[in-house]
């Protein structure tokens, strides 16, 4: 009988041995996959708040930018081509209306996007995720705004530049693009000056060489931009921050 105990005892100190082993086994390799996977979500973390940063950086940030910069110039244009359409007076008119232009953007929230459809953004701290929410908010709004104004441009673009005094009808036409387009402004800066305080806000600055680009894009705008855009946004002059 003590030699059956004895082997029994045996037998569950062995179990219990192999036992340990095997839960240690799997905890470890449970253990390992965690930090692996962590690794994984922390580079992927890490990749996202970079694109972002440079969606904002290289893209909107200059772009908002140069749309502060023209603003009052393009007020001030727009204004004087509604006196000039007023007045009926079609050389005044177009002469105005060619001293308009616009830059062609896109306004792009691609990065942001991305991070939420592929549950990134899940496993970004919820308060740096909330500021990205915030200093995206007004992307797409100038996406549409900025497209939409493109298209009344083309409108008053359309006024003839040859005939006489303009008609009741073409005045009514020019002075509704002319109306649509001093919206769109007021809209446009509305929503730069957003981005670009919560980008500050970020630490995310204006990149130098493509913020240059984009004002190369307007030369019309060249003898009356306004260079104290810090006043107009509560924002330092662009630096790369990021």
């Amino acid at each position: 009988m003590r030699g059956g105990k004895s082997k029994l005892f045996s037998d569950w100190r062995e179990f219990l041995r192999e036992f340990i082993i095997i839960v240690l086994g799997v905890l470890t390799a449970l253990i390992a996959q965690e930090w692996v996977q962590s690794i994984d979500w922390s580079n992927k973390v890490r990749a996202a708040i970079s694109n972002m940063d440079q969606e904002l950086n290289n893209g909107n940030g200059p772009q908002a930018y140069v749309r502060l910069a023209i603003y009052q110039c393009l007020a001030n244009r727009l204004q004087a081509a509604r006196v000039a359409i007023n007045a009926g007076d079609r050389a005044a008119a177009r002469r105005q209306i060619e001293a308009i232009d616009l830059p062609l953007r896109n306004y792009n929230s691609h990065a942001r996007e991305a991070a939420n459809s592929s549950d990134i953004a899940g496993h970004i701290p919820a308060d740096t995720m909330y500021e990205y929410r915030i200093v995206y908010a007004l992307v797409p709004e100038m996406d549409a705004v900025h497209q939409g104004e493109l298209e009344h441009l083309a409108e008053l673009r359309s006024l003839p530049a040859s005939g006489g005094t303009l008609s009741q009808q073409e005045k009514q036409m020019a002075l509704a693009a002319v109306e649509n387009l001093m919206l769109d402004n007021d809209r446009m800066k509305r929503a730069s000056a957003f981005t670009l305080r919560h980008m500050r806000d970020l630490g995310i600055g204006v990149n130098r060489p493509q913020l240059r680009r984009n004002f190369a894009d307007v030369p019309v705008y060249g003898n009356c931009l306004t260079s104290d855009i810090g006043s107009m946004i509560e924002l330092s002059p662009p630096t790369n921050a990021r």
